[in-house]
C-alpha cells in the first residue's frame, strides 16, 4: 500500500466528521468538502485541506471516502468527481443507498479506469467517534485490500462480502432487523408499562431470557430518560427501510413486517420526530396509549402500622 497516497472526505456530517478525524489521528493526509463550509473548517483546524467542491477532491486525493445522506446525494457527487478523479483511484461510499444505484455509480467509475467500493458502516455516532465501526464491503477484492488500513482507523472490523453492492445488501439486512427488533421492543415495552410494570424490572426478565438483544440494552437507557439526541436519526433508518422494501421488490421477497414498520415510522416522523434518534419512534405507540416508557416514581414509604397480637 501507498504510504503516500492523499485521502479525500466527502460529507462530514454525524458520522462523516468523526471519522475524517479519526484518519487525521491516524496521520493520513486528508482532503474534505462538506455543503456547510463550517464542518470543512473544524477539521481543518485538526491538519485538514478544505476543497471548494467534490470535483477538487478528485482531483487531489486517490483515495475518496464518501459518507452522504442518500442515493441522490451519492448520485450529485458522483456527477461533480468523474470529469475530476484519477485513473487508478479508488471511491468507497460509506453512505447507505439503493444497491441498484451504487452498482450503476460504479460502472461510471469504472469506465474512467477507477475502483468503486460500496462500504456502509454500523456503529452511529459512538461508533464513529470511538474509531469502533464495523465495515460491510462489496466491490473489487483488490481495491478492497487497499483501503485496509484506512478503514481499520476508522473502524474495528471488516467484513468483505462480495461483488458490487453486496455491502449493502448486508447493512440493509442488518437494519432490517435492527428495526423490527426495535419495533418489538416498542410494543413490549408500552404493554408493560400501561400494565404498571417499571421498564428496569422487564429489562431485567430480557437480560435472563433468549429474548435478550443488544439492541434494547442500547437504547432503552435514552427512552427512559427520554433522551432522543440523534446517533442515527429516524429519517434516516425511514429512508433505509425504503430502501430494503425496494430491494425486496427487485428480488421478490415479500417483506410484510418491514412495510408495516416502514409506515409507522414514517407516521412518527409526521410527528416532528424526524431528526431525532430513531428511538424516538417509541413515542407514537406511547401516545396511542397514553403512557411514557419511564421509570416509574419512588413509593413514599408508608408509616409504620403498631400490630398487636390478637387476643
Amino acid at each position: 500500500m501507498e504510504a503516500s497516497r492523499r485521502l479525500g472526505f466527502i460529507g462530514l456530517g454525524i458520522m462523516g466528521s468523526p471519522m475524517a478525524l479519526n484518519l487525521l489521528k491516524a496521520g493520513h493526509s486528508v482532503t474534505v468538502y462538506n455543503r456547510t463550509r463550517q464542518n470543512s473548517e473544524d477539521l481543518a483546524r485538526h491538519g485538514a485541506a478544505v476543497a471548494e467542491s467534490p470535483g477538487e477532491v478528485a482531483r487531489q486525493a486517490s483515495v475518496i471516502f464518501l459518507c452522504l445522506g442518500d442515493s441522490d446525494s451519492v448520485c450529485r457527487v458522483a456527477e461533480d468527481m468523474l470529469d475530476h478523479v484519477q485513473a487508478g483511484s479508488i471511491v468507497a461510499d460509506c453512505t447507505t443507498i439503493a444497491p441498484s444505484v451504487s452498482r450503476t455509480i460504479g460502472e461510471r467509475f469504472r469506465t474512467r479506469g477507477v475502483a468503486f467500493l460500496d462500504t456502509p458502516c454500523s456503529g452511529s455516532k459512538a461508533g464513529a467517534t470511538n474509531a469502533t465501526l464495523t465495515f460491510m464491503v462489496g466491490g473489487d477484492p483488490e481495491a478492497f485490500e487497499q483501503i485496509g488500513e484506512y478503514l481499520m482507523a476508522m473502524g474495528r472490523k471488516t467484513f468483505y462480502l462480495g461483488g458490487p453492492g453486496m455491502g449493502l445488501q448486508a447493512k440493509l439486512t442488518q437494519n432490517l432487523i435492527g428495526a423490527l427488533i426495535f419495533q418489538a421492543m416498542s410494543e413490549g415495552f408500552v404493554l408493560a408499562r400501561k400494565a404498571g410494570l417499571a421498564p428496569s424490572s422487564v429489562l431485567e426478565v430480557l437480560q435472563a431470557s433468549v429474548a435478550r438483544a443488544p439492541l434494547i440494552e442500547a437504547k432503552l437507557p435514552a427512552v427512559t430518560a427520554r433522551r432522543f439526541e440523534p446517533n442515527f436519526s429516524l429519517k434516516w433508518m425511514h429512508k433505509d427501510l425504503g430502501l430494503m422494501l425496494d430491494s425486496g421488490r427487485d428480488l421478490g421477497v415479500p417483506l410484510p413486517t418491514t412495510a408495516l414498520v416502514h409506515e409507522l415510522f414514517g407516521a412518527s416522523i409526521a410527528m416532528g420526530h424526524g431528526e431525532e434518534d430513531f428511538a424516538a419512534a417509541i413515542t407514537l405507540l406511547e401516545t396511542l396509549a397514553g403512557v411514557e416508557v419511564s421509570e416509574p416514581a419512588p413509593v413514599s414509604s408508608a408509616p409504620e402500622v403498631s400490630r398487636r397480637p390478637l387476643s
